[in-house]
């Protein structure tokens, strides 16, 4: 892919334009939309090749931003429906199936538009297409904001197609009653994605997918029903979630994921991936009970129950082949034990009360906590290639816990499989007395900084704080320029080399600050550089872009007693 990215950008096209047309075609669909796009003007050769490539993507903001068309100005949208047209006519005449439709639109007049989607998508339906993607704004990001008629009104030709295997539908998109009697004949649907649709009755996304036998994968993410409107001028609608889904016979589905439902049965006995959310403190009703083969299971929000240690009991006994676990803001049990012999995965994300955890797993080769009150971890069986990883959200007020949390996982060998991963600083000026040690904290493997001070005053305090708190084998940085820049990374780079005398805090002759425990520090980069390059060099060479290349320091510690 950065091959095929870099001959674009570099205008070298012509060295592989000779190729046969199918490969050039599977070239243009491994290429992001807006770069397979661009071939189309460098020659005429090049835009034969896009006028003829099966995949139909169009995205909006590819043509215009959203303010730039007003009810009295369609010109740019009328770009995109002179385009659209004339690709899918040409597609058609020359018999070549339109194998992908994507259309994402961030602005659209639905009076306007939606005859002329309507037509498109009846095109590549008929042509045999197999992968249906329609996405349209929803003003504020809510369904219940827009009304039903300001909705685009899904065709009934969509559940006709034979031959689609992906469909995947989100945003202003309304559902009648009619899909309710119509026939459906998605008999060869792998794929369903619903996301912020409008259903004009609750039981039509139960009736569409037992119409799928050999559906695989299937996500609903807060999806609402409309209620006739309530008599007045003008007529106002009432929008609830779906309450209930309940899904039989299922035999294919290997992965689902539901959002907002509260009431959800899934008869599904090779369900292996399974992502549950629902509205915070909301009730609700859950039945994986014949998915006994699941593997993955992520639970958000439940903070209407207790989970403590009756629940994991059951649940690894409902599900013995369960390896990975991930729950974000449920609410837990102040202690909790956990006992599992098939549990690999295990990440907690912001869950509430929760003081004292204690692991059995001898199988377990990840934990990961996200959250500022980390509670005290032992690992009373574990394995040798365990990973502990902690997201912290930080300011100069918790940087004091930091050691504490680290000292806090049991057994003390533990903590050199920890990594340290620091999300988001908020920096105030600290107390003098705050920045006095008195020994050297303990041995991490790794200390990544996703966020450094935008502030070059608080560079120092910030990594004293820091590191203060642990010792790590290495520190990470993911480049990025909006989050770091590069004075704090030289600055990194000269304290750690210990060219910043005259800064030591350390609290007695006979304790030792962070920076005594150095012996070696080596930096490292994944961008292209000369191996032999010095440190300047290198800063030189950092990307000036959003590019997702990391930075770090290797360390080597005195071992100091």
């Amino acid at each position: 892919m950065r091959y095929l990215l870099s001959v674009l950008k570099l205008g070298k096209m012509d060295q592989i334009s000779g190729l046969p047309e199918a490969i050039l075609h599977d070239i243009l669909a491994r290429l992001p939309d807006r770069d397979a796009a661009t071939t189309s003007v460098l020659s005429k050769a090049w835009k034969e090749t896009w006028f003829t490539f099966p995949i139909l993507s169009i995205c909006s903001n590819q043509f215009f931003r959203s303010q730039d068309v007003t009810v009295d100005n369609y010109i740019k949208l009328d770009k995109v429906i002179d385009y659209v047209g004339r690709k899918s006519l040409k597609l058609r005449d020359l018999g070549i199936v339109i194998k992908e439709f994507k259309l994402i639109m961030y602005y659209v007049d639905h009076k306007y538009m939606a005859h002329r989607v309507d037509l498109w998508m009846k095109m590549a339906i008929e042509s045999g297409g197999e992968v249906l993607h329609l996405q349209l704004r929803i003003p504020g990001g809510y369904v219940w904001r827009l009304s039903p008629d300001r909705c685009y009104e899904l065709p009934l030709s969509v559940i006709e197609s034979k031959s689609l295997t992906k469909l995947v539908l989100m945003g202003g998109i309304r559902v009648e009653q009619a899909f309710l009697t119509h026939s459906i004949k998605l008999y060869s649907v792998r794929i369903i994605k619903l996301y912020k649709l409008l259903f004009a009755h609750g039981g039509i996304i139960e009736h569409l997918i037992s119409y799928c036998p050999l559906i695989e994968d299937l996500t609903v993410i807060d999806c609402a029903v409309y209620n006739p409107p309530i008599s007045g001028i003008p007529p106002v609608f009432a929008f609830s979630p779906v309450e209930s889904l309940f899904l039989h016979g299922l035999h294919k589905l290997k992965k689902a994921y539901v959002q907002g439902t509260e009431e959800v049965y899934i008869d599904a006995p090779n369900l292996e991936s399974f992502r549950y959310c629902i509205h915070p403190y909301a009730s609700f009703k859950l039945n994986l009970d014949s998915c006994t083969n699941l593997r993955w299971l992520c639970l958000c929000n439940l903070m209407s129950i207790d989970i403590g240690d009756k629940w994991f009991l059951e649940l690894f006994s409902k599900f013995p082949s369960l390896e990975n676990l991930e729950l974000e803001n449920c609410s837990m049990s102040q202690r909790i034990n956990i006992l599992s012999a098939q549990l690999k995965v295990l990440k907690l994300s912001y869950c509430s009360n929760l003081e004292e955890l204690n692991i059995d797993a001898r199988n377990l080769l990840s934990f990961a906590y996200e959250g500022n009150n980390q509670p005290g971890l032992s690992f009373q069986k574990s394995s040798n290639q365990l990973e502990i990883n902690s997201f912290r959200v930080v300011d100069f007020r918790d940087l004091c816990s930091l050691r504490k949390s680290v000292e806090n996982i049991k057994p003390q060998k533990i903590w050199a499989s920890v990594s340290l991963f620091i999300c988001w600083p908020v920096l105030i000026k600290p107390e003098q007395g705050a920045l006095q040690v008195s020994s050297i904290p303990p041995t991490i493997k790794r200390l990544e900084l996703q966020f450094s001070p935008e502030n070059e005053a608080h560079y120092f305090p910030f990594m004293n704080y820091l590191l203060s708190s642990c010792c790590p084998n290495s520190i990470s940085l993911s480049f990025h320029s909006y989050v770091h820049s590069k004075a704090f990374i030289e600055f990194l780079y000269e304290i750690l080399m210990g060219r910043m005398g005259g800064k030591c805090h350390c609290s007695s002759s006979n304790t030792k600050c962070w920076w005594h425990a150095l012996k070696i520090v080596k930096v490292i980069c994944t961008f292209k550089i000369d191996e032999n390059a010095d440190f300047k060099t290198m800063l030189d060479a950092l990307p000036t872009c959003h590019a997702d290349e990391k930075i770090g320091f290797i360390l080597e510690l005195y071992s100091i007693d």
